[in-house]
């Protein structure tokens, strides 16, 4: 946390100086993505209970799947502050936060109603919605709301994706049942659309199907129906506004025009008790600073 409360205080100094000048983008939309520099990323969910590799602990068979989702029973949800967090973030001169909404393990941290939906309100120890209060005080707040979605759901009956040496069925064998997967997860999305109308989609998971199979056309189409400005990142096969690069520096500047570098504070996206790998303030500064010059933009 010390190293955190560094970089929160030597951040806004940077952001003063002559790094902080980006050119003005032709896309109106795009306008305050290109003028941020810094965003918060919480990734958050039950894999912090026993502080285990999120989702992958068990598509890669280092836990079975019922072992794994038993977390659901000790998440408490017990020191969450949302108004504590987004005050943080605001303090540290961030522009915008992404907080995880479901990760590759199906389960939804707000009141899902599709059905088969695993829910942290219905099904976890917490029994609460756990994004709703977090964007309401980002919005009160005036940052700008990032939402990550995981377009897989390993733990969703009709998905054909389980493990990493085992599927459900082959979906192109199944297309009916790949379709009642693909009418939930376009069903969460429109969840998320219509209650939370955010600026910013992160996908992720998108390798394992084409964006056809996806249906990114549909997706991009009923997201705009609600906010035509919602900034969309590049993990929908190609769909997107932005590229994310994650865990280091490009060694050439992206292609596209926008761009984040994704990146954690040691060496894990979620909580893991045991790894105290954190980067050094100088480390990260260095980081920021390098991505500001290339004209891109640091997440963490």
């Amino acid at each position: 946390m010390r190293y955190l409360r560094l970089f929160f205080i030597l951040f806004p100094l940077l952001t003063g100086n002559k790094l902080s000048a980006q050119p003005k983008v032709s896309d109106q939309k795009m306008q305050w993505f290109a003028d941020a520099k810094l965003g918060i990323f919480i990734h958050w969910g039950i894999y912090s209970v026993n502080g285990i590799s999120e989702s992958w602990s068990f598509f890669n068979n280092y836990i079975n799947h019922d072992a794994y989702m038993k977390q659901l029973d000790g998440f408490t949800a017990a020191k969450y502050q949302p108004a504590t967090w987004v005050n943080l973030i605001k303090e540290s001169g961030a522009r915008y936060a992404v907080i995880t909404t479901k990760h590759h393990d199906g389960v939804a941290l707000w009141d899902s109603k599709m059905p088969g939906a695993t829910t942290t309100v219905k099904h976890s120890a917490a029994k609460k919605d756990l994004i709703t209060p977090f964007v309401s005080e980002l919005k009160k707040s005036g940052l700008k709301t990032g939402l990550y979605f995981s377009l897989p759901d390993w733990s969703y009956p009709d998905y054909e994706g389980f493990t990493r040496d085992r599927k459900r069925y082959d979906y192109k064998q199944d297309p009916d049942r790949f379709k009642k997967f693909q009418n939930y997860f376009h069903g969460q999305l429109n969840e998320l659309s219509n209650q939370y109308d955010p600026d910013l989609i992160w996908f992720d998971g998108d390798w394992e199907h084409s964006g056809e199979e996806w249906q990114a056309k549909q997706i991009l189409e009923n997201l705009r129906k609600v906010n035509p400005n919602v900034i969309i990142n590049s993990r929908l096969n190609g769909h997107g506004d932005y590229e994310t690069p994650e865990q280091g520096v490009p060694v050439l500047k992206p292609a596209s025009p926008a761009w984040e570098l994704c990146y954690t504070m040691n060496d894990s996206w979620g909580y893991q008790p045991y790894d105290n790998h954190y980067k050094s303030p100088n480390m990260i500064i260095r980081t920021l600073v390098d991505c500001i010059s290339m004209g891109g933009k640091f997440v963490a």
